[in-house]
């Protein structure tokens, strides 16, 4: 009897694996809401929750084996002792919701699903608000090309920094957070998205982002914070120019209307 008054290292490890999460499901969210100023929580990327379980998972067994004594508690959790009520409990309700969980992870994960319907994405809205970009003209293009290939290093920095999380260090839209978004981010090296605009549209999806779309685009759950909160005009036109060396794509130029 006195063997099972030890400590239960085995709930413990329970309730730290617990604890974990309850931090990629609840917690992860609300704080890439908070650095990302989305309006909505953002769902914790496939690849965290992976790696994240798999760390806590390996710690705790290392934790739980460092020597005989403690291998011997984490077993003792699970032998039938009639003199310890709330160990017997608290086994018993363990076996019981253990396979519960497990059934309904596969369930969830292997059983038939409801694909959501067909959604008319449109690629490139305008709106009334957006004319006055359509017209605007990058004003760092009008440098020399030296200063120009400064402004496009400056830009593929500033692009890591701020937008690499989703639309990945290549462009392609495979950023870590990019599982994390039922759309995913756009791929701008596929050469029928940001190839056909010109640079004063895509000064505005970045500047004004999702918040900035007109009605029309609705139902468009874009992701994408208004960048104007964060960066500078500046700043703006050289992610720009960051953006399309990065995809190794030209920004359209404006077509001119001859008599």
């Amino acid at each position: 009897m006195g063997e099972h008054n030890t400590p239960r290292r085995f709930l413990w490890c329970l309730v730290v694996l617990g604890a974990v999460v309850v931090l990629l499901w609840a917690i992860f969210p609300k704080l890439f809401q908070w650095i990302s100023s989305n309006q909505q929580p953002i769902a914790t990327p496939a690849t965290l929750w992976t790696w994240f379980l798999m760390l806590t998972i390996a710690a705790l067994v290392i934790y739980c084996t460092v020597n005989d004594r403690w291998i011997k508690e984490v077993f003792l959790f699970f032998a039938p002792d009639s003199h310890d009520r709330l160990g017997t409990i608290l086994r018993n309700t363990f076996c019981v919701a253990f396979p519960l969980i497990v059934l309904l992870l596969s369930y969830r994960w292997f059983g038939p699903r409801m694909e959501s319907p067909i959604e008319l994405r449109i690629q490139h809205p305008t709106s009334a608000g957006s004319a006055k970009y359509a017209n605007m003209e990058n004003p760092l293009r009008k440098a020399s090309a030296q200063e120009q290939q400064e402004y496009v290093k400056e830009g593929r920095v500033l692009f890591q920094q701020n937008c690499r999380p989703c639309h990945g260090s290549k462009g392609d839209g495979r950023g870590p957070f990019a599982e994390a978004y039922r759309l995913r981010p756009i791929n701008f090296t596929d050469p029928g998205t940001i190839a056909t605009l010109v640079e004063g549209v895509a000064f505005w999806r970045v500047k004004e982002g999702g918040p900035g779309l007109p009605d029309e685009s609705s139902p468009w759950d874009s992701a994408m914070p208004a960048w104007k909160d964060h960066l500078q005009d500046e700043q703006i036109w050289k992610v720009i120019m960051g953006m399309y060396d990065i995809a190794n794509v030209e920004p359209r130029r404006p077509e001119k209307i001859h008599n």
